[in-house]
């Protein structure tokens, strides 16, 4: 699982601001303040949060959060990404600390526990195997405190799984240094349980386009899959929030720690 998703993300981070097709500062700034919120209603009580972001990329939500007075941890497994994030929390002037870790064996290099611990933008969907699935949740569960949050940040798969649609997240940008154009083209697995993502991003420059090709491959998981999966790992109090009632862009599942 690790060397390939490490490639992508090492070679993707690099490319992720000014190519995805939105203004990634005020993006980021937004979900802090959605992600803020969302936490308080469901902890009944105001930050600030001890919190690890155990699948930061180039630091989206964890710099965000941080914004919102958090004390961030951010770990990805991608150290290009880290190096990333690093970067824009300077720029933001943020105080947070990184490290490079694998979310199904956080405690390998992480000793201290959080009042909350976050995985955002479907990163579980890297999760292929149900073994793998188990140590991420197990993983994640060792790092909260007796009573601490999960949540995860997930695609709704269960229409997608249905219809296996092929392009997705297509999206053109205009900018001062040319046209940016990227969208996604997914191929399906026999089963309809997996897909090769292959994410293009175009920059078009003085009129030529220049292509850049990234893939990885991901696990439909559906509602009952995590939900169970999270019960099966000793969680209590798991729920799926859907985007109407979090404010957040895609559907959240939290759980519980119970000690």
């Amino acid at each position: 699982m690790t060397k390939p998703i490490t490639d992508f993300y090492d070679r993707l981070s690099l490319e992720y601001r000014k190519n995805m097709g939105w203004d990634w500062e005020a993006g980021l700034r937004k979900e802090g303040v959605t992600l803020d919120k969302f936490l308080v209603s469901q902890l009944g009580r105001p930050g600030p949060y001890s919190l690890l972001d155990c699948s930061c990329g180039i630091g989206t939500q964890a710099i965000g959060l941080a914004l919102q007075g958090h004390q961030v941890h951010a770990t990805d497994l991608s150290p290009v990404s880290i190096d990333c994030a690093r970067r824009e929390s300077a720029d933001f002037d943020v105080s947070m600390t990184f490290g490079v870790a694998d979310f199904r064996e956080l405690s390998a290099t992480i000793s201290d526990t959080f009042d909350v611990v976050i995985s955002c933008d479907n990163s579980f969907a890297h999760c292929l195997r149900d073994d793998d699935l188990a140590a991420a949740l197990v993983s994640i569960k060792t790092s909260l405190k007796v009573g601490g949050l999960m949540l995860l940040s997930v695609r709704d798969y269960e229409a997608l799984v249905a219809d296996k649609p092929r392009f997705n997240n297509e999206h053109v940008r205009d900018m001062s240094d040319g046209r940016r154009v990227a969208f996604q083209l997914w191929d399906w697995a026999s089963d309809g349980r997996s897909y090769h993502n292959h994410q293009f991003l175009i920059k078009e420059t003085d009129g030529e386009y220049d292509v850049k090709h990234f893939e990885t491959k991901l696990r439909a998981l559906l509602r009952d899959e995590v939900i169970t999966a999270a019960k099966d790992a000793g969680y209590k109090e798991v729920s799926w929030h859907v985007p109407e009632t979090s404010g957040y862009y895609r559907p959240i599942v939290t759980a519980r720690n119970p000690g």
